[in-house]
């Protein structure tokens, strides 16, 4: 039981309205009032300010491999085993181990990363999108949802081209990604996990995990030009090569990342350009300062909230005492505001230079395809920007459909004219 001294800021839910609504201005009091917070509901440190994020996240003083047997440990006695299938998956997962085994892991994901998979792709993104906007335009009307028809679909169609995944398997695809990340949006932030998210979703898993296990075993007997057939062993398990098994774990979590993550950088960068007129029209005049715009996004508005870490051992910080094993919440959206680094920090701003961001994490947990997903999302939105330069928001832009998820931000509908 932790013994906490008082707080400067009351008790608060990360899944009330209120909060959900105002989760910036709540960043901004605890970074003032109380860096250090405990938060009863999460039963979770909340950690906020860019300093203490960026100099405690890297190395072994907070660790990812404890989170999900803490986590299940919260479950009344035998509760576990519903969730053990899923579990036995997700518990592979880089995110969820430390070194050795994430150096290992991570070296061979790798591969999926170099930049002559980045130059192999982007060609093909390109024909993604030029496809999907023909068919937004062969409509006949002006307007579409940009979530719908763009983001969401987008992102999932470059990663089956990338793993040869068939075009007809796209709508499976989709919606095995959109299960994992329910069942993750509910796992990374409750105490105690969902039984019904975890029923709603368990056929997903086995499905996809059955459909790769399949595809390995096919490019096995004959290799294809894509990704999987890249990433697979003849010796597998063997000299670092990972086992099938692991393989298939990895590439799951890839999937989850690599759908989710820049339908929401892309819905949330759009939205920031409707927001800030003068940068969309500097950009539509130059399609070089995209990075810069996207750097601007990741920071005011990035994907993740926070990521989950547990201490590897007792630590003071800010007078407030963590001890082992509790967990903690790194809040990187709270980092990217921090006035003590950043300038007009609610500003986007595309000329800042100096820090930069945490939104991909820190130390060697920071995202692997970091490089990647830049380079897909500026693609797609220099080909939606070219295509329709007069593009306008028909919803409200002030209030805005959010997912309803304190841990993974992005818009859930965008109705747009152009």
């Amino acid at each position: 039981m932790n013994i906490i001294q008082e707080q400067a800021v009351e008790q608060f839910s990360v899944y009330s309205k209120e909060y959900l609504k105002n989760r910036y201005a709540y960043y901004k009091r605890l970074r003032t009032d109380a860096p250090v917070y405990w938060n009863e509901e999460m039963k979770s440190w909340f950690i906020t300010r860019y300093e203490d994020i960026s100099k405690n996240l890297p190395g072994e003083k907070f660790i990812s491999s404890t989170v999900i047997e803490n986590k299940m440990s919260n479950l009344a006695e035998g509760e576990d085993k519903h969730f053990q299938d899923i579990i036995d998956i997700i518990s592979t997962w880089m995110v969820y181990n430390d070194r050795p085994v994430h150096t290992q892991l991570k070296g061979f994901m790798n591969r999926a990363f170099l930049m002559n998979e980045i130059e192999l792709i982007t060609p093909e993104i390109k024909k993604i999108v030029s496809q999907i906007i023909y068919g937004v335009v062969q409509q006949g009307t002006n307007s579409f949802d940009f979530v719908e028809k763009i983001a969401h679909p987008i992102p999932a169609m470059v990663l089956c081209k990338m793993l040869g995944i068939p075009g007809e398997e796209v709508g499976r695809f989709i919606k095995w990604s959109d299960d994992i990340a329910l069942f993750m949006q509910n796992f990374v932030v409750s105490h105690v996990p969902s039984k019904e998210i975890s029923d709603q979703i368990r056929n997903s898993v086995k499905e996809i995990y059955a459909y790769l296990s399949d595809a390995i075993a096919e490019r096995r007997k004959e290799r294809k030009n894509d990704l999987l057939s890249r990433l697979i062993s003849d010796t597998p398990g063997e000299d670092g090569e990972l086992t099938d098994e692991q393989l298939i774990a990895q590439t799951m979590h890839l999937i989850f990342g690599g759908h989710k993550i820049p339908q929401f950088v892309l819905s949330n960068t759009l939205h920031l350009l409707f927001n800030n007129k003068p940068v969309l029209d500097m950009l539509k005049n130059d399609m070089s300062l995209l990075p810069k715009v996207l750097d601007e996004t990741m920071r005011l508005e990035g994907p993740i909230q926070y990521i989950v870490r547990h201490a590897s051992d007792d630590i003071e910080l800010h007078g407030q005492r963590i001890k082992k094993n509790d967990s903690v919440y790194f809040f990187l959206a709270s980092a990217g505001r921090d006035e003590r680094v950043f300038s007009n920090p609610e500003t986007m701003d595309i000329t800042r230079t100096g820090f930069r961001h945490l939104a991909f994490g820190g130390g060697y947990h920071t995202c692997i395809a970091a490089a990647f997903a830049r380079a897909e999302i500026i693609e797609i939105l220099r080909e939606v920007l070219t295509r329709f330069p007069n593009i306008e928001a028909v919803y409200d832009l002030e209030e805005p459909e959010w997912t309803l998820n304190p841990t993974f931000t992005g818009i859930t509908k965008m109705p747009v004219k152009y």
